[in-house]
């Protein structure tokens, strides 16, 4: 029962002043547990939101340093390693020594 409905029991003389009070009681408390859980779940959505930014920085930070660690000249003498004229040795029938494995 609402805080105005006990008013109106109580303008009536249909109820005495303590179940009048008992009942305006319960109804600041049901109000104040309805604020709390209201709180709760917007500082629980704040927090989700602030852990999703962080971790979106902290991603773009670690994409940055990936990507920037790579200079043109890096870039350059990497290729260079992997696309120089390589050719490799071949062992020679002569070479084919047992080792007794």
């Amino acid at each position: 029962m609402g805080r105005n409905k006990a008013r109106r029991l109580k303008e009536k003389g249909k109820a005495n002043d303590n179940y009048v009070a008992q009942d305006e009681v319960a109804a600041s408390l049901r109000l104040l547990a309805e604020q709390n859980a209201l709180e709760v779940e917007e500082m629980k959505r704040s927090h989700e939101e602030r852990a999703k930014q962080i971790q979106e920085e902290m991603d773009d930070k670690n994409m940055e340093r990936n990507t920037s660690n790579y200079t043109t000249m890096k870039i350059i003498s990497r290729r260079q390693l992997f696309t120089s004229d390589y050719t490799p040795t071949m062992a020679d029938d002569e070479d084919d020594v047992d080792y007794g494995y």
